[in-house]
């Protein structure tokens, strides 16, 4: 695994692909790399989450409090754990355990603030796209509501010929 080939899987990924290849350089090169076994907890819910996680090999679980572990969420390789936490911090909503042998790629949200602060016009198409996903998620909740509130519809008496 090298620098470039990091590079080239992050810059495939929400929010990174939005970011020139210099900026995902400056965010691979700061990450650091674990490797967990089949069954080894990456983090638990509730804990305090300054960071994301890219799943650069293998496969996590992630699972809500109090659910069986077979109704958790897999995500393989390619996929970000955590992206909220690059943001603004949080706690973590679910545990996350290797499914398999993987490799994960810790993102601090010190370093994706400080390379968000050196390419201003990244940043802002970050924000525009975090804005965008929100207008959608309020419309679709907002959309439920007035369906909740409304009920079943009635059908329509057909005219008569």
């Amino acid at each position: 695994m090298t620098l470039d080939d990091d590079v080239s899987r992050l810059g495939r990924t929400r929010p990174f692909d939005l970011l020139p290849r210099e900026a995902v350089q400056l965010i691979a090169f700061s990450c650091e790399k674990r490797r967990l076994r089949a069954g080894e907890a990456l983090f638990f819910a509730g804990e305090a989450a300054d960071s994301g996680y890219f799943v650069h090999s293998g496969a996590i679980l992630l699972v809500e409090d109090g659910v069986a572990p077979t109704a958790g969420r897999r995500v393989g390789a390619g996929s970000l754990i955590g992206e909220s936490a690059l943001y603004a911090p949080t706690a973590r909503r679910v545990s996350a355990r290797a499914a398999d042998d993987a490799i994960v790629m810790r993102i601090p949200q010190e370093t994706f603030r400080r390379v968000l602060t050196e390419f201003p016009a990244s940043a802002e198409k970050i924000r525009a796209a975090l804005a965008a996903r929100m207008r959608r998620l309020v419309d679709g909740l907002e959309s439920t509501r007035i369906k909740s509130f409304e009920g079943p519809r009635e059908p329509r008496p057909r005219a008569a010929q």
